[in-house]
């Protein structure tokens, strides 16, 4: 980074916005249709380059708020709701051989991204911000090869919303995948991240600088009225009377323990049988992870119920009128810094969270006692069947994280607006080690 901050700083009109998820509504969505609300807010120009799965590229050029709202609705209109990306038995299998060949590197789209990003900026002759948001990396290695061809013309920000090379869970050569990752972050003027934890590992890896950008879900942030849920027509297995623990989302292979949860609600209906009785849980999405371990386990009667994938509406209606919600942290490596949308959600709707595996002093941790007044943490299948019962009894409030003030959640919006601006007038990030901004542990 050492050459780009030797860059002289230049305003910048125009960002481009490298990306595989702005065209549908999974949760990487969100944080870059933050992003690009809050540059078009900025007075920047945006131009959106979308990939999505090996073919295809798509360019929208946009200038206004109300442009780029009418372009999402158009996109979500048309898109055609599909099966989780970690759904399906041949998935592991199928994402383990990407990471080992590196596949999505050379994809044809990947090439047609560059080549057509190329070829913008060989006819201009203003500079550019590009921000590439990772994962997919791909789109990284994009935006650092136009960085190294035109470093006068190109303020590269790199937004690395999860780690790549240093990932547990991702197979392939971390030798070769750490060189990657290393020069693709020491081309960048600026990285950001979604957690401390994450940027501190990563800066002692690479001894690049990250900024870190909480995800907050800025998408709640407006009150709005509770929508109906019919939970019968949801799924004729649940029933109304019960106190519902939901989750949405997915729970991907080895990710969470998932082996607490079910062993914590086969104690409550062994030991409190009627506690039990009174208690759902209701997973929304991708879940087979979940679903094996109850089959896996037993004893856990009509406890779990699996609603698989919604549209984006219901499941907020769903989490309106959830009792209380279930959250994974990521069960090794002190979290590993990842903290998601969803936890955000969560937090900015109001209820009590029921929290698993979370690590003492990680991002979940500090957050949920910055913001909820108290953390929780619950390692043990005996923990959770007491944390479960609170929530079966009606008096989860008591006992569980629940942040009683949810506009206290905008101050970490406002980081993105700081960042924003300091994009737009040309500047890179200072020297020095992770930048943490008002939403970190101070």
């Amino acid at each position: 980074m050492t050459q780009a901050r030797e860059q002289q700083a230049s305003t910048i009109d125009e960002v481009w916005f490298l990306s595989s998820e702005l065209e549908g509504e999974r949760a990487g969505a969100h944080r870059q249709v933050r992003w690009c609300r809050i540059f078009l807010e900025a007075g920047a120009r945006i131009v959106i380059f979308n990939i999505r799965g090996a073919f295809h590229v798509s360019e929208t050029r946009l200038d206004s708020l109300a442009a780029f709202e009418t372009f999402r609705h158009r996109v979500l209109d048309g898109a055609k709701r599909v099966s989780g990306i970690r759904e399906g038995a041949l998935v592991p299998l199928l994402r383990r051989v990407k990471h080992l060949l590196l596949a999505d590197m050379y994809l044809p789209n990947v090439a047609r991204l560059f080549l057509r990003t190329r070829r913008r900026l060989v006819s201009g002759s203003a500079r550019i911000a590009i921000m590439p948001s990772s994962p997919p990396f791909s789109v990284a290695l994009v935006g650092a090869a136009l960085k190294r061809l035109y470093p006068r013309r190109v303020l590269l920000a790199l937004d690395m919303r999860d780690a790549w090379a240093l990932h547990p869970e991702l197979r392939g050569s971390t030798w070769l995948k750490r060189r990657i990752e290393q020069w693709v972050l020491r081309s960048a003027d600026h990285v950001s991240t979604m957690s401390v934890d994450l940027a501190d590992e990563m800066t002692k890896t690479h001894g690049v600088p990250f900024e870190v950008y909480y995800n907050v879900a800025t998408h709640y942030f407006d009150v709005q009225p509770t929508l109906p849920i019919d939970w019968k027509a949801l799924d004729a297995r649940i029933d109304p009377a019960r106190r519902k623990l939901v989750y949405t989302g997915s729970t991907p292979e080895g990710f969470y323990d998932v082996g607490a949860l079910v062993g914590g609600v086969r104690q409550l209906r062994a030991t409190r049988p009627d506690l039990a009785d009174s208690l759902q849980l209701v997973f929304v999405g991708a879940n087979a992870e979940v679903e094996h371990e109850v089959a896996r386990q037993g004893g856990t009667g009509d406890s779990f119920v699996f609603t698989g994938l919604v549209p984006h509406e219901q499941a907020k209606a769903i989490q309106q009128n959830a009792d209380a919600f279930l959250f994974f942290a990521f069960h090794r490596g002190g979290n590993k810094g990842i903290v998601s949308t969803k936890f955000f959600e969560y937090l900015a709707l109001g209820k009590p969270v029921l929290p698993i595996s979370v690590s003492k002093g990680s991002d979940i941790d500090t957050l949920l006692a910055r913001f909820a007044g108290r953390s929780c943490r619950l390692n043990s299948a005996g923990e959770v069947a007491e944390a479960l019962a609170r929530v079966a009894e009606g008096c989860a409030h008591a006992h569980l994280p629940t942040v009683e003030e949810p506009g206290s959640l905008r101050v970490l919006a406002e980081d993105y607006r700081r960042f924003a601006r300091a994009v737009m007038r040309g500047e890179a990030a200072p020297a020095g080690p992770a930048a943490v901004m008002d939403g970190g542990r101070g």
